[in-house]
């Protein structure tokens, strides 16, 4: 979605269809919607492609799509990974048929053993393993992503500050079509670790997730939190991406909208 800057809602666990979600961008006069796959009634399979590009064509609504939570790339599982690896693929398929132009996705800092006087990732631990799976299947939907014109976007998941992240994000941004996600929330939880990363490699942020935080709670109300919303959506403006206003609820999502709009911000 880099190109020009949109603004756009998240998929709410309180709808249960699609026109709902519809109605409520329309209502708010927003860009785009962001379905997400951690939703029974987002599945791709629950969704008919040209329905999507129909709803666009007639009201320019657009549509990006979160991929599972649980989606691990860099699973040392074979069977498990190459799983992950189909539903990416039937999903940029997908994507290509109704016109979505972003697949948003986790990268999984993976299990942990607690010892005595520390914690051990084992994908650190086993860093050489993780990359090589992780970027095994990043080439192939890499491939599949540039021939369509799809963004893969990595999104912070307060995970961004470990070095086993990096040097995995470090690769896999060098291929076609890989990109970055600002999820401005899970960046304060981190204690704004995960920006010192992004502000690296600015170019290849390709989207943002916006909402406020305080302390350790994200997903807040703009102006609720602690987090400076005016240079925020500046970046988002500036470079000309999408910014999704991620917030959980019909409620919060138009007391967001309210506010930024009686500011002036958006």
């Amino acid at each position: 979605m880099k190109g020009k800057f949109k603004i756009g809602m998240p998929a709410l666990v309180e709808c249960s269809s699609l026109n709902e979600l519809v109605d409520l961008c329309l209502e708010l006069k927003l860009d785009f919607i962001e379905l997400n796959m951690n939703l029974p009634y987002n599945f791709i399979e629950n969704i008919n492609p040209q329905i999507l590009k129909k709803i666009t064509k007639e009201t320019n609504v657009e549509f990006t799509m979160h991929m599972p939570d649980e989606a691990d790339l860099g699973t040392f599982y074979e069977s498990v990974r190459k799983g992950f690896v189909e539903l990416f693929l039937d999903t940029l398929d997908w994507s290509f048929e109704s016109g979505a132009k972003l697949l948003n996705l986790h990268i999984i800092e993976g299990a942990k053993m607690t010892l005595p006087d520390k914690k051990v990732y084992i994908y650190d631990q086993y860093c050489k393993e993780y990359l090589d799976k992780f970027i095994r299947s990043i080439k192939i939907l890499s491939k599949r992503a540039e021939k369509y014109d799809v963004t893969l976007a990595i999104e912070n998941s307060s995970n961004f500050g470990k070095t086993y992240i990096q040097k995995v994000l470090d690769k896999s941004i060098q291929y076609p079509n890989v990109k970055l996600t600002w999820d401005t929330g899970h960046d304060a939880v981190s204690d704004f670790r995960d920006r010192k990363y992004l502000m690296k490699n600015t170019e290849k942020i390709a989207h943002m997730h916006f909402h406020d935080a305080r302390g350790k709670n994200d997903h807040q109300i703009p102006f609720d939190g602690d987090l400076n919303i005016n240079e925020l959506v500046s970046f988002a403006r500036k470079n000309e991406i999408g910014m999704l206003i991620e917030v959980k609820t019909k409620d919060a999502l138009k007391r967001s909208v309210e506010i930024l709009r009686n500011k002036n911000i958006i």
